[in-house]
């Protein structure tokens, strides 16, 4: 037993991470006490962490505590932070301990305690407590109630009364310690200066002075400094201004580009007194070649056609009448000497120049999203004393209002088909076909798998698909329509224009792939495309049906799909795409320089007529026109506009990188340079390879129609193109399987 007149022991040193920090602990707290304060570090309301003080990867984050002379209590571990105290708050943390205690409900209770300081908008930050507060001004505004405007800002609180709070929880007890809250120290002078915004906004543009409001608000509602307050409201008053030119500048846009006023700004075509009908039918109904009857008849005219191949076909038919007729397409202008008419693309209208007779074929595609756009345009704009309209009775209603529109009636000729087309009782086998059947199929891939297994079992096959050059779909189709090959392989580019001896439609499946998901084919393909069988004068009967292969209710999709009648898109708009008056106005109107910009404002602000027009999908515009502002911004805001509406395929990550080298080059140098594949492709190249550089050349030969002296190199890549096209007919009529899957080298960066 201890002899009590022995002298006491010593007190043994405080146990902390740093030993250093021992000297900073007041006096009279015992190693006991402090002991039992580090460990509630984690818990204790009066223990701070580093990033209270400073922002996280501050510099000195770790030692700024120490050198305001902090005592470590916890070193950092893992995720958990170090903790620290201020010597003077330990007998507060004491004080908590003895009131709250340190289990799980002392951590319930912290939880909530914090909870409800913060919903009081008590915050602890650097050590010093604030409380947000704010004062609400009633700024007067001429002719109307007062606006009110909050003004918040951080209010100093003592410390003693929060930990009370901590301690106790009373709430009641917190806020008769805080006292009411005192006016914003500098309201007076802030009403002042805000008055003075507002009166000056009134005087100038009172119609647009409500959007002021929120403007100011936004400003006031950041605590700051009473002079940065008054230079950001002055600022945020200087953004008004701006918006409100905007704003008038695009009303008087929406007067001058309004869409209802779309077919007056084609003088030329209002100035005639056009006399229009549309020739309505199914496919293989004759209603093409009568209109091609009455354009070879006229002093002059125009056909336009939805494809490039149908424009050539168009050339040819006009040609085989007699009648001299240039060629215009997207990458083309041949003109042919004495001309009476021409045939070109659709996007290639003239709307400048009077004729005597213009065709206008597949008017139905005035539905399509993407260049939809086109038909319209052409419909309202082509100033022919006598128009005529090809399309399908499901677009009747659609163009008659359009041209209803431009102040013009029109008349109706319907064609009835020959014969009818009667779906086959069964699916076919591959084994089964015969000579003049057509195979349907919606991918290449799928399209040459065909054709292989097809081959394999006797029979000469063509192919058309997408990918293909016109001339090669002119030959292949000239080969199934002369006997050469006995059955066709064809994608969905058979059901427009091509008029061919088939006997029987046979789809391989009746869903479509549409760049998002598969699909069900609709009541307007199946029609579109079914409708191909039969031919009058060759085969006296037309029928369609599916392969065995196909999906098992494919037989039933297509009775019912055959059933159904097509009709137009519900509250259908004729679709618009903006031209270069419409860029330049905006531009110079909005002093814009960024096409992307100036598209925007097309696109997405204008308010024009929502009850008749659209806006055409523009998507790969844009996206086409941001690309030009980065990587040629030096060529001019029409130069732009015309490479954003250059046919590049988006789906190429290389051909729109190529694009975007060439047009580059031609804004740094005025040359886009020697095209790669005059030097890298023949016409002994893979099949996919061929194929791609023929869209190549013919996205090459677009740009140097449209930039003279620019690309060049024209008879090469027109050689090149014939090469290539012979090249691609050479393997699709030999023997070699073509559904090949290309092998990539590893390491090596693929062009294609």
């Amino acid at each position: 037993m201890r002899d009590s007149t022995e002298a006491p022991r010593r007190a043994a040193p405080p146990h902390l991470p740093d030993p250093r920090h021992a000297s900073r602990v007041p006096a009279h707290i015992t190693p006991e006490q402090l002991e039992r304060v580090r460990q509630a570090g984690y818990v204790l309301p009066q223990v701070v962490k580093p990033a209270d003080y400073l922002p996280e990867h501050h510099a000195g984050f770790e030692v700024h505590l120490d050198q305001l002379g902090f005592v470590l209590l916890q070193k950092a571990a893992g995720t958990r932070a170090s903790r620290w105290i201020e010597p003077r708050l330990i007998d507060a943390a004491l004080a908590h301990l003895d009131a709250v205690g340190t289990g799980p409900p002392a951590r319930h209770l912290m939880v909530e305690r914090q909870s409800a300081l913060e919903h009081l908008g008590i915050t602890r930050h650097a050590g010093e407590f604030t409380r947000a507060v704010q004062h609400t001004l009633a700024l007067p505004v001429p002719e109307a109630a007062p606006w009110p405007v909050l003004l918040p800002w951080r209010l100093p609180v003592p410390a003693d009364p929060i930990w009370d709070f901590y301690r106790r929880g009373d709430k009641a007890a917190l806020l008769a310690a805080l006292g009411p809250v005192p006016p914003h120290p500098h309201a007076a002078e802030i009403a002042e200066h805000l008055a003075g915004l507002v009166a000056r906004s009134h005087a100038w543009a009172p119609q647009h002075l409500d959007s002021l409001l929120p403007r100011l608000q936004a400003e006031c509602a950041t605590p700051q400094g009473l002079a940065e307050l008054k230079a950001a409201c002055i600022r945020a008053q200087d953004r008004w201004e701006h918006r409100v030119n905007e704003l008038d500048a695009l009303a008087g846009l929406n007067d001058e580009l309004a869409f209802e006023g779309y077919p007056d700004s084609f003088e030329k075509a209002r100035a005639l007194q056009r006399s229009v009908t549309l020739y309505v039918g199914p496919p293989n109904s004759g209603k093409t070649h009568a209109a091609f009857e009455r354009l070879a008849q006229a002093h002059d005219g125009a056909y336009l056609a939805p494809l490039r191949l149908l424009a050539l076909e168009g050339r040819d038919r006009l040609v085989a009448r007699g009648v001299p007729c240039s060629l215009l397409t997207g990458e083309e202008n041949v003109p042919a000497p004495g001309a009476r008419a021409v045939s070109s693309t659709i996007e290639m209208v003239n709307t400048s120049r009077p004729i005597d007779v213009a065709v206008i074929d597949e008017a139905q595609m005035i539905f399509d999203a993407s260049r939809g756009w086109a038909w319209t345009q052409a419909i309202v704009a082509v100033p022919a004393n006598e128009l005529i309209i090809i399309c399908s009775d499901y677009a009747v209603a659609a163009l008659r209002n359009l041209l209803g529109l431009c102040g013009e009636s029109c008349q109706v000729r319907v064609f009835e088909r020959k014969q009818h087309v009667e779906l086959l009782p069964r699916p076919l086998a591959l084994k089964a076909l015969r000579h003049g059947d057509a195979v349907v199929a919606f991918s290449r891939r799928d399209v040459l798998t065909l054709r292989d297994r097809i081959s394999e079992g006797g029979h000469p096959v063509s192919v058309i698909y997408g990918a293909l050059p016109p001339e090669v779909r002119r030959r292949e189709a000239e080969r199934f329509a002369s006997g050469e090959s006995h059955i066709l392989v064809a994608t969905d580019a058979i059901g427009m224009g091509l008029n061919l001896p088939i006997r029987r439609v046979v789809f391989s499946t009746l869903t479509k792939f549409d760049g998002i998901d598969d699909r069900l084919l609709t009541e307007t393909e199946v029609h579109q495309i079914a409708g191909r069988a039969g031919r009058f004068g060759i085969h006296e009967e037309g029928f369609a049906g599916v392969l065995e292969s196909a999906e098992p209710n494919a037989m039933r999709s297509l009775k019912e799909l055959n059933h159904r009648t097509p009709k137009a898109p519900r509250h259908f708009k004729a679709p618009v795409a903006p031209n270069g008056w419409h860029v330049e106005t905006i531009a110079s109107r909005m002093h814009l320089t960024r096409l992307r910009e100036v598209l925007g404002v097309f696109v997405e602000r204008l308010k024009l007529d929502d009850a008749h027009f659209a806006v055409a999908d523009l998507d790969d515009m844009l996206a086409l026109a941001e690309a030009l502002d980065r990587s040629a911004p030096s060529l001019s805001l029409r130069d732009r506009f015309t490479y954003a509406q250059a046919p590049v395929d988006a789906r190429s990550d290389t051909q729109l990188q190529e694009f975007l080298d060439w047009s580059g080059s031609h804004a740094l140098t005025g040359r886009a340079g020697r095209p790669w594949f005059l030097d890298e492709v023949d016409g002994h190249s893979r099949l996919d390879r061929m194929e791609q550089a023929l869209r190549a050349c013919s996205l090459w030969l677009w740009l140097d129609l449209r930039f003279p002296g620019v690309y060049g190199h024209v008879d090469a890549v027109h050689g090149l193109r014939d090469e290539l096209n012979d090249g691609i007919e050479r393997q699709l009529k030999g023997a070699r399987p073509l559904a090949q899957t290309r092998q990539r080298r590893v390491g090596m960066r693929q062009r294609w």
